[in-house]
């Protein structure tokens, strides 16, 4: 077996190449956060002697099942996007010792020669894990020439919950403070892997977008990396300290507990079961149609909260964080991004008809004049509950995510946009271009996630995605014209419904054939 080797500040990991490209799974850059240290700040992890096995994923952050609650489509539509198991953990082992990273590099290559990519999982900041399928960083490394660090921390209250006024100064984002030691980690140990510290690009989606928009703020991170990605995730604020102790209080109550020597003594188990009522009860006072409130300016339940020392203002509030002022930034978002979050909804369904939709987009027009007749216009062939999620999903993701970049361009090197088109026939049709649906796309694994569907034009817009993605790591550009240029937007693939055919000009022998974004320099 072609096993290979990387001394690391913490000693010397055994990894393995397979198929041109290198892969160190599970790799420690934090001590675990159990005990004494839960709430705390990270610790460096501890060296060890001898070699270390890198050859498995390492456990992810503590967090409930989304399993347990699922209805509607979301069960199976689970199962489509992370086929392990249908949770973001996919089976795996779960435990505070996750402070872990995945590192994929291609085979051969001189140290501190490549560009890097750290990926932010998503699921808010209460699930998920650096482990999943969809974003296993060996068909991305290989095609983009670049190394993939995908990243593991702390999450919901073991990571965001606000301790502060009760003498714990670093637990109300001690989940980011997580992510900036994995930064400093690779800062200071991926040339071994082959790539520059000097070129490192922040890449996120959904939640994780979230976590790349607080990293531009964070004083500590800014020169850790030169480059943003943001996927599917406008959030641009931060919760208030007066929030951030009220929903402290609200889980305290919940889990019988009032100090925080009992919270560090409690048993995960009795902390995620506050967590998961706390949760609840943000989802129940969320929900509605009424797009007042609907914004993702912020996330819901557990997140980054302002604090003057690690988190000292919102990233995109009334004006873009100084954070991104000489880097550059590409964002954007999915068609029908809310139809992820309706499919748990039983009244959202593919059989749905022009007047339950109509109603539903007819209540919103107030906002800015937008009526069920005008998307049905605009879009002939698409269904009626599709044009609902395209409506919802512009109030929701679309529009924050254009006020971004419109705040980031007056500051940032560069501001880049883009709308995911490609939808999936799974599930009936039910989800168009969903929330999440990229994520195979951008990392060339549509041939893992089921999510994805049978269109053989799926392999030509992955191809398209990765190379944009390598590209703008490579260089800063993705190859399309910037905002700047009258707020241009670049589209991947079509909203119209599945090509079933081969395109003619995609030659499956090469990783990134077919027409598209071409990388620069």
């Amino acid at each position: 077996m072609p096993y290979v080797h990387a001394t690391v500040e913490q000693g010397t990991l055994r990894g393995i190449d397979n198929a041109g490209v290198v892969s160190f799974l599970g790799v420690p850059y934090g001590a675990s956060t159990a005990g004494d240290d839960r709430f705390r700040p990270p610790r460096p992890a501890e060296p060890w002697d001898g070699v270390r096995d890198a050859l498995a994923f390492g456990p992810s952050a503590p967090q409930t099942d989304l399993r347990l609650n699922a209805t509607g489509s979301l069960a199976p539509l689970l199962t489509l996007l992370m086929p392990r198991a249908g949770v973001p953990t996919e089976g795996g082992a779960v435990d505070e010792d996750c402070l872990r990273l995945n590192v994929w590099a291609p085979s051969g290559r001189p140290e501190g020669s490549l560009p890097v990519l750290v990926w932010l999982h998503g699921g808010g900041y209460s699930y998920g894990s650096g482990n999943e399928m969809s974003f296993n960083g060996d068909v991305l490394a290989a095609a983009g020439d670049l190394v993939v660090v995908t990243v593991t921390h702390r999450l919901g209250l073991l990571g965001f919950l606000d301790l502060r006024e009760l003498g714990e100064p670093g637990s109300a984002n001690a989940g980011l403070l997580d992510i900036v030691a994995a930064l400093e980690w690779v800062q200071r140990n991926v040339a071994v892997f082959g790539g520059d510290p000097a070129r490192v690009t922040v890449c996120g989606q959904s939640g994780g977008s979230g976590k790349v928009a607080a990293l531009n703020t964070m004083p500590r991170a800014r020169d850790l990396f030169a480059r943003s990605i943001m996927m599917s995730g406008p959030f641009g604020q931060s919760h208030s300290a007066a929030d951030a102790g009220a929903l402290r209080a609200r889980t305290m109550d919940l889990a019988g507990l009032s100090t925080v020597d009992e919270l560090r003594a409690a048993p995960v188990a009795r902390l995620l079961d506050a967590q998961t009522a706390v949760l609840r009860a943000v989802a129940q006072m969320s929900r509605g149609d009424d797009a007042r409130g609907l914004e993702l300016d912020r996330a819901p339940g557990f997140g980054p909260s302002h604090d003057p020392e690690d988190l000292p203002g919102d990233s995109f509030g009334d004006e873009a964080t100084d954070g991104v002022r000489g880097k550059q930034l590409l964002i954007g978002w999915t068609t029908h991004e809310s139809s992820f979050l309706m499919a748990a909804d039983p009244s959202y369904r593919t059989g749905m008809l022009p007047d339950a939709a109509s109603a539903r987009v007819d209540a919103l027009a107030d906002v800015d004049g937008v009526t069920y007749a005008d998307l049905a216009a605009q879009f002939p062939d698409e269904a009626p509950h599709l044009l609902l999620a395209r409506r919802m999903s512009r109030l929701m993701f679309h529009e924050p995510a254009r006020r971004i970049a419109g705040l980031a361009a007056a500051k940032a090197d560069g501001v880049w946009a883009y709308e995911f088109r490609q939808p999936t026939e799974v599930l009936g049709g039910l989800l168009g271009a969903t929330h999440s649906l990229d994520l195979a796309y951008v990392f060339g694994t549509v041939d893992r996630i089921p999510l994805t569907g049978r269109s053989l034009d799926r392999h030509r817009v992955s191809r398209d995605m990765m190379r944009a993605w390598a590209s703008f790591a490579h260089t800063g550009d993705p190859g399309w014209k910037p905002w700047a240029s009258a707020e241009a937007v670049h589209s991947f693939g079509t909203s119209y419904g599945p090509d079933l055919r081969l395109p003619e000009d995609v030659d499956m022998s090469s990783p990134l054939a077919g027409s598209g974004p071409q990388p620069r320099g």
